[in-house]
């Protein structure tokens, strides 16, 4: 639990949102049965965790800083309940994922996912779940393979107008102030690479919103952070209202969780994963069609 709240400074964006998960209750332990997999994509290897269910795929995209492992206790529990194959991931540098030696690019995240699952074998009708950071990239990965999306389900996410209120480039300066030390551990690395690239990744994203045509979920933090205006808090949460509007998806809100949403109020997200696997989808796009993103309302 030390360890986790350590790691919360530079996951939520340092003082931005460093209180959130702290006093977060821990998720019940369920036992779990999963396979690691190694998988070469461009030239390194990303690890995947991958809890063996039915047909169904669920894909876990962490929060900046964090891999796999912000997904043990709920993974098991939303195979359980779903009766999908749940997979998570180390990004590259994280866990047991190598990192390159070439600078962050938001796009290669997507590629190795991609990678990943093409390798595994699930491509196919996939329910992404993206928290914080991860949010940005289950959305790049749903414009770029939307033929493969069954839904999104976005974990008190980045968006556009809550990261444009809290002014990326100074997160990244933050992150890199942090990490930048004397004889910095891979996953200090993995986080300065990650950092620098941090503003032009938030960059990419304006163009490329959300997608319509399947099921979304935006789940938003009940509790304030502590340290951050109003203001910026009402970017945030505005940020998710927009997601909503211009997806014509539904909003959730984890009314006794802090940003750490799948360590203080997991059952959350399995409401609403649950929820997108049995959401009938409408018209979801394929790759290349005019209108596979939702126009801004």
């Amino acid at each position: 639990m030390l360890e986790r709240c350590a790691r919360v400074g530079a996951f939520l964006l340092l003082s931005l949102f460093s209180a959130a998960g702290a006093s977060g209750a821990e998720s019940a332990k369920v036992a779990a049965s999963y396979e690691d997999a190694m998988i070469d994509v461009r030239g390194y290897k990303l690890h995947f965790r991958i809890y063996r269910g039915g047909q169904d795929t669920v894909l876990l995209e962490s929060g900046f800083g964090y891999g796999a492992a912000e997904w043990d206790e709920l993974a098991p529990r939303l195979r359980s309940t779903t009766g999908a194959t749940i997979i998570s991931y180390d990004r590259a540098g994280l866990g047991m994922s190598e990192l390159p030696e070439r600078p962050y690019d938001v796009h290669e995240e997507v590629i190795g996912l991609h990678s990943g699952l093409l390798a595994l074998g699930r491509t196919r009708d996939v329910v992404l779940v993206g928290h914080s950071y991860g949010g940005y990239l289950i959305q790049l990965y749903a414009n770029f393979h939307p033929e493969n999306v069954r839904g999104l389900v976005y974990v008190d996410s980045n968006t556009i107008t809550g990261i444009d209120a809290l002014n990326a480039t100074k997160i990244a300066d933050s992150l890199i102030r942090h990490n930048d030390v004397p004889n910095p551990t891979q996953q200090q690395r993995a986080n300065l690479r990650a950092a620098r690239g941090y503003p032009n990744a938030h960059e990419t994203m304006r163009r490329y919103p959300v997608i319509c045509g399947v099921p979304v979920v935006v789940i938003t933090a009940g509790k304030k952070p502590q340290g951050l205006g109003t203001d910026a808090i009402d970017a945030w949460r505005r940020g998710h209202t927009e997601l909503v509007s211009q997806s014509g998806g539904t909003r959730m809100f984890a009314e006794h969780s802090g940003h750490m949403v799948p360590f203080d109020q997991p059952d959350i997200i399995i409401e609403a994963v649950r929820a997108t696997l049995s959401s009938p989808l409408r018209n979801r796009p394929s790759l290349g069609s005019p209108n596979r993103t939702c126009a801004a309302s």
